[in-house]
């Protein structure tokens, strides 16, 4: 089966388990970083058994620089991106707004913004490895719209 195939279900199957089982409203006042973290435990389980084992992957944990699976836009030769300012803080804001079919991208995890909000993973969390035309951005982490990529396997 395709890497691309077997991420997508992942991606689909995540987000329908949090927000079905796992998300609670008012998460702020209802132990929802709780819940997350229990969350967190069995979408590592998933990843694990939908995407890592089928494909034959290295076993990497969910989060961790996935160096097996690479991330490459899906059509074109650029798409929006936001890049980490420094390697992997909370601000999104490197000047760099497009990344172009040149980069190599590795998978991180999937992302909202919201983690206690209803889910809907739109975002790749990805690490550039290289990138010719810009060096400086080699080891950050950014972000990229699911719509935009598809993934290979490396391994």
């Amino acid at each position: 089966m395709d890497l691309d195939e077997l991420m997508n279900r992942f991606r689909l199957a995540s987000r329908e388990l949090f927000n079905h089982h796992f998300r609670v409203l008012d998460p702020y006042n209802n132990d929802g970083w709780l819940l997350e973290e229990r969350f967190g435990q069995v979408e590592a389980v998933l990843f694990e058994q939908l995407v890592a084992q089928p494909a034959k992957l290295p076993s990497v944990a969910l989060g961790i620089h996935q160096l097996s699976i690479r991330v490459a836009l899906r059509h074109g030769k650029f798409a929006p991106i936001m890049i980490n300012r420094e390697i992997a803080s909370g601000y999104w804001d490197f000047p760099i707004e497009e990344v172009t079919e040149d980069a190599q991208l590795s998978f991180v995890r999937f992302f909202d913004w919201d983690q206690l909000a209803i889910r809907d993973n739109q975002y790749v969390r990805v690490i550039i490895d290289t990138w010719p035309p810009h060096p400086e951005t080699a080891g950050k982490h950014a972000l990229v719209e699911a719509q935009y990529v598809a993934f290979r396997s490396e391994a």
